[in-house]
Parts: C-alpha cells; structure tokens; sequence
C-alpha cells in the first residue's frame, strides 16, 4: 500500500464529501430552512452519510486472484555513485497529512487537560440558590456545578459525572440571568451533547484539511445551540431574560473555543442565535414532507454521481514499490499437479536483472519444489524499466501460491467457455476485469455486448468473447459458475496465460561455463598497426542445440568487431534445458583484445 494509493483514495473521497456538502448545503437555502431541530438533525445526518462512503463504494475484487507476487528493493550489481534520493511528493503530502492530524490530537489532548484541570481547581457550588436547586431537580438532577475563576463563561462537560463549571463572577449575576444560564447548561447535560461534541472534535482532528467538513460541523454545533435556546425559552417562558444572559456572556472574554466541551456561547454564532430567538420559527408539516423527499432525492443524486465520476480505488496487489519499475510482468500459472494435492507456499528467487531490464539467472531459494518451475517460467518473462532503475542489479522476488477456499466459483476451461451454455440461460452476477488500467476496464465494459444482471447464454457469449478479443487479441474471458446456484454465474476477463517460454536470458558469467567450443579471433593487422585494443560486446542468440544463430554487436571499436563475430560464429555451448526442454538463450559476450606490451 504506497502513498499515491492512499492519497488517490483520500482525495477522491475529499471530492464525494465536497459535492454532497455542497448539495446538502444548497438544498438547505433554496427551501429556508430555519427550524434549528430539523436543521441540527439534516446536517449531523449529513456528515454520517459523508463519513459512511467509503463503506458504500462498490469495491471489487478478482475472483481468484490467488497468486500474489512481491519484489524487494533491486541492489546495482556494480559498485558507482548512488543518485540522490529526493523524497516523492506524495509521500511528503502523505506526511504532512499525518502530522496535521497528530498536531490536532495534541491540541485535543491539550483541551482535555484543561478540562481535567478546571474540574480539579474549581469550587463546589453548594448550595444552589433554591430557584437553581429546583431547575437542576427537574432537568438534570445528577449534574454538579461548580464555580471556577479560570473561566469568564459556563462549560458543562463530562458524560457519566457531568459537571457545569461557572464562571466566579456568577454569583454577581441577575437572578433571571443565572436561571437562564444553568437551564440551558442543564439541558446539554440532559441532552448528552457533551458526547457529541467529542465526537465532532474527533472527525475535525482527523479531516483538518477539509473545509467542507468543518463548514458542516460548525452548521451543526449552531443548530445544536439553536435547539437548546429554543428549549430553555419553552422551558422558562422568558425570551427577553434569556436574551439578556446571551448578551451579558457576550461581553466576556471567550473560553478556550477548541476544549472538548459544550460552551455557553461561541461568539462567532451570537448574530444567528439572537436572530432566530427575535422572531417565531415554524415550519409545517407538508413543507417539512416536501423538503424532505426533495433533499432525499438531491443527496441520492449528488450521491451518485460522485461516487462514479470519483471511484475508489480497491486495494492493489500486494506487492513494494520496486514491482512498480516492472515493464511487463507475467503472473505464474497454478500447476495443476499442486492444485490435485493442495499445496500451498511462497517460492523466493533471487533474480538478475541485465542492463536492458530483462530477467535472467533465477535462482531458487525456498519453496514447494511443485510449485518452483511454475514461478520460474514466470519471472524469466519479466521485464524492468532501465529508465527508473540503476543496472544491472540483483533483486529478491518472491510468488505467493494459494488455493481458493472450498466454495469458491468454478473456473471452466479457458477453451470454449460458450459450450456449457448452450441450451441453457444463467444470471450474470458480476463482470471481473484483470490486467487493466481503471480507464480501459471501464471503456472495455462499455463495449462489451451484455452487462451485469443480464441474463447470459451462449450467443452472448460467443459475443462478449468476441468483443473482449477485438477490444485486445491478448484478452480472454473465462466462466466462474456459482457452486451454490446452477443458475448464476461470473466471468472473468483477463490477459491471456503465457506459456513455457521458449527462449530465455542468461547472464554472462553462467553461460560462459557452458561454452564447450572457443575459437580464438584473429587479431586484425590494421588494428595491431593503429594500437587499437579493447573489449567488443555481442548479444548472442543461442539456438536449442547450443549453437550460435544470431549476433549483435553492443559496444567495442569497429576494426575489432568483425573478427569477434567471426570467431564467436563458430563457438558451441551445451544445450540449456528448462523444466526438461531445451530452449534458446540470450546472452551477452565480451571478447578482449590486449596487445603485447
């Protein structure tokens, strides 16, 4: 799992949460909605539908992906200056993600530590003025307050022991004031608000760079006070007393606005609340049916269309980043042998990799001795990109064989997949695309003639064969039946299994102990005269039967080239057998030429 994967993810969600936000939000004022309960209920489900995407998104996974392959970082065969390392900038934004979300939790930890602190430093109120007793009676009698000199406004916090901190100066507050303040503290308490607001300052900490997120939380922590002043309003029956304790606490210094508790007043939310307060909210019961199925009906279809237009990504492959250096990989086929006797394992290789990135000279570590010529085949067909990596090198691969648990769909031969069909009709459960970019699986599903749901026989078969091969000849589809229904079924789209390779690269220095006939060049005369000496590098194509059958020259000076051809023409090396089977080889030679001193 890399960082682009995680940041590909990240911002594609980012993009889902904005849109639908943006949606909620519009929704909202194209309606008026102004009755702070329904508005405190909308937004706060709202941010539970944004937080719950990733566990819609149609994640999809192959159906029997069971070979897994990963490579380590490859080692420069040859000793030189190693370049320098710049760390990439998704990894660097990954980082500074991270540390964004440990900085807020610091900030946090230190705001429950302010809480912790004002619980400890502050006075027992005890007693209550009669008429703040007979409140406390009646909404939340398990409350405890407290008076604290650190404080210039009311926090009330704590979810088993909650306790409301008043400010010192409460004592010398109005009679109607006080009543005002502690009903409407009471009521958070009552309420459990405390939890809520923890919660919020969680999501805050951990999406800290989404605006979008903290617009609505800050929506929902005004329609929450909103709520609250309408209830100490019904409660006490005095809107003007409770507005004079609004704008008595507005005129104190603001509490510490990021601790972790529920604060008397945000000044930052004053105009909204006082607004509201100052005229009669209602809302009836038909605009609040329509504003609901409307605002339904806007989400599902904001909803939709960024989930498609920015999908998630599933999970890839395991595998390091060095397998992202690979050019061209071929996944081992299962042996069918192992498969009869259930054997599992991980085969390790060590593996050299020419200076043209192709694969030679695997050598075996561990493993299944059943499942070793399997994963040899495969690697010896890989190819790495020169261009991202220091070579030659040496690199450490190892391949993953595991079998599909008992239950798993059935995969018909490969051959001929239409003929099971024939006469019959089966429900297309699911369409499985292997080998593809996310772009050309989703043009090719475009293309092909039936689409999941469909029902499948074998006309549509043969068409949705024919399809795949015409939108890539290396492309061929597979049936997956569905063992506990005969009537349903998958198919599986994927890169065609290569066969045994025929020709295969070796390095230099093993193939050399292979050669059984040298001639010796002929040092050209011209070149003796010049002083001309050096070494003249061949690619050689050996043929089964160990001769040379093709030759190309790579490096060296021209005057020697044509005797090195001449002469490694006539060289003969023993035949090279894969899996029992001879096989040509590639290989490079080097041919000195040194001058008598």
């Amino acid at each position: 799992m890399n960082a682009a994967y995680w940041l590909g993810n990240l911002a594609a969600w980012s993009a889902q949460a904005a849109g639908l936000v943006a949606a909620g939000g519009a929704a909202v004022w194209a309606f008026q909605l102004r009755a702070p309960r329904i508005r405190l209920v909308y937004w706060q489900a709202l941010l539970a539908i944004c937080l719950l995407l990733p566990a819609v998104e149609p994640w999809r996974r192959a159906v029997d992906g069971n070979i897994e392959f990963t490579t380590t970082p490859a080692r420069p065969v040859s000793p030189g200056r190693a370049p320098v390392h710049f760390p990439p900038w998704r990894q660097a934004l990954l980082f500074a993600l991270v540390s964004g979300c440990a900085g807020r939790a610091v900030w946090l930890a230190v705001g429950f530590g302010r809480l912790r602190r004002w619980r400890r430093e502050a006075r027992v109120f005890s007693p209550l003025p009669p008429r703040l007793e007979l409140l406390r009676t009646r909404i939340a009698r398990h409350a405890e307050f407290r008076l604290s000199p650190s404080l210039s406004a009311p926090v009330t916090f704590g979810l088993l022991r909650p306790m409301v901190v008043l400010p010192a100066l409460f004592d010398e507050l109005p009679a109607d004031i006080q009543e005002a303040i502690v009903c409407h503290e009471l009521l958070h308490v009552r309420r459990g608000d405390w939890a809520v607001t923890v919660a919020e300052q969680v999501v805050r900490a951990a999406l800290w760079f989404h605006p979008a997120i903290w617009w609505l939380i800050g929506q929902a922590q005004l329609a929450r006070e909103q709520t609250v002043d309408g209830e100490v309003v019904a409660l006490t029956g005095n809107r003007g007393q409770y507005l004079n304790a609004l704008l008595a606490m507005a005129g104190n210094r603001s509490a510490f606005d990021l601790a972790p508790a529920a604060l008397f007043l945000r000044k930052r939310h004053l105009k909204n609340r006082v607004a509201l307060l100052l005229k009669e909210v209602t809302m009836s019961k038909e605009k609040l049916i329509t504003f609901c199925a409307a605002s339904c009906g806007v989400l599902l279809a904001a909803g939709w269309l960024a989930l498609h237009t920015f999908p998630l990504q599933a999970a890839p492959v395991p595998q390091d980043q060095e397998s992202g250096k690979l050019l061209h990989s071929v996944a081992p086929k299962y042996p069918q042998a192992a498969r009869d006797k259930r054997i599992e394992g991980a085969v390790v290789m060590v593996v050299h990799i020419d200076a043209k990135g192709h694969v030679s000279d695997p050598k075996v570590i561990s493993g299944p001795e059943e499942l070793r010529s399997a994963a040899v085949d495969a690697v010896l067909q890989w190819h790495y990109n020169p261009q991202a990596m220091t070579l030659p090198a040496t690199t450490e691969v190892t391949m993953n064989f595991r079998l599909l648990p008992e239950g798993a769909p059935v995969v018909l031969p490969d051959s001929y997949p239409d003929s099971y069909l024939e006469g019959k009709r089966v429900l297309l459960q699911n369409i499985v695309v292997e080998g593809l970019t996310p772009s050309a699986r989703g043009e090719l599903l475009q293309q092909l003639p039936i689409h999941q749901g469909d029902m499948l026989d074998a006309d549509g078969m043969r068409a949705t064969m024919a399809s795949a091969v015409a939108f890539d000849e290396h492309l061929r589809v597979a049936l997956l039946l569905n063992p506990s229904d005969e009537n349903s079924a998958s198919l599986r789209i994927s890169l065609a299994a290569a066969g045994p390779p025929t020709r295969i690269r070796i390095g230099a220095n093993v193939q050399q102990a292979k050669r059984l006939v040298t001639v010796t060049p002929v040092y050209p005369a011209e070149a003796k005269a010049q002083r001309i000496e050096g070494e003249v590098r061949l690619e050689a194509t050996l043929g089964k039967d160990g001769k040379v059958e093709n030759l190309q020259v790579l490096s060296g000076d021209p005057m020697l080239a044509a005797a090195a051809l001449d002469a490694v023409r006539q060289w003969q090396y023993q035949t090279t057998l894969l899996n029992g089977d001879p096989v040509e080889v590639v290989t490079e030679i080097a041919v000195n030429f040194t001058l008598a001193k």
